[in-house]
């Protein structure tokens, strides 16, 4: 479902919006929308289990923990598959 919203964009956001919105209609684009929300979600909320020192897990993307690393790496194969234009 559609919905009229009103937000600044950087220009990468700009682009990767433009870029799905004309993406024909489709599994693809139905694959690729679920996969970047997941992927999105996951990535800015990373969910370490690694406990800080006050109990709390921590929740920082930039965090140098095993769970951030091993996102970074998937982030980087991923990247890596992906043909040059």
């Amino acid at each position: 479902m559609a919905q009229a919203t009103s937000v600044l964009l950087s220009a990468n956001e700009h682009q990767i919006l433009t870029a799905l919105r004309e993406t024909p209609d489709g599994p693809l684009k139905t694959r690729l929308e679920e996969f970047l929300l997941e992927l999105t979600l996951m990535v800015s909320k990373p969910g370490c289990s690694e406990i800080q020192a006050d109990g709390i897990p921590c929740g920082d993307p930039s965090a140098d923990c095993e769970e951030c690393l091993a996102l970074d790496k998937m982030l980087n194969t991923l990247r890596s598959t992906i043909p040059q234009r």
